[in-house]
């Protein structure tokens, strides 16, 4: 598949946004970590669908989408859509509640999703 530029950069802050994570990880931010893991997702999900001729900025759009065009029909493996269903609602924990945190134990598991997300994302944008 020839890539453009706006997917090649896309991908590029998603491996980005995967390193901030395991950095945060590192330094046990775990609510951060598991935010910059959801955005690594959210921008291999869009580059994805810019890809494939779709175009959706809405982080709702953007899960839809995917699971609409892509788990559904068997193009992804549908745990991959249930992975940044998942991890948006971390996210929207970490970023939005004010007295629950995100665990070390769900920091950790996110951010392993984030790169096995992005592994399978790159596989399908690079065969």
């Amino acid at each position: 598949m020839n890539l453009s530029a706006e997917v090649k950069a896309l991908m590029a802050k998603a491996r980005h946004a995967l390193e901030v994570a395991g950095r945060l990880l590192d330094s046990e931010d775990f609510g951060e970590a598991a935010g910059r893991a959801y955005y690594a997702m959210f921008y291999a999900a869009q580059a994805l669908l810019i890809a494939h001729g779709i175009k959706v900025v809405k982080h709702s759009s953007v899960a839809s989408v995917l699971g609409r065009e892509f788990a559904r029909t068997g193009k992804i493996d549908p745990k991959f859509h249930g992975i940044i269903l998942n991890a948006r609602q971390v996210r929207e924990t970490a970023d939005y509640e004010v007295f629950d945190e995100v665990s070390e134990s769900t920091a950790r598991s996110t951010v392993e999703d984030a790169r096995s997300f992005i592994l399978e994302i790159e596989r399908l944008l690079y065969e």
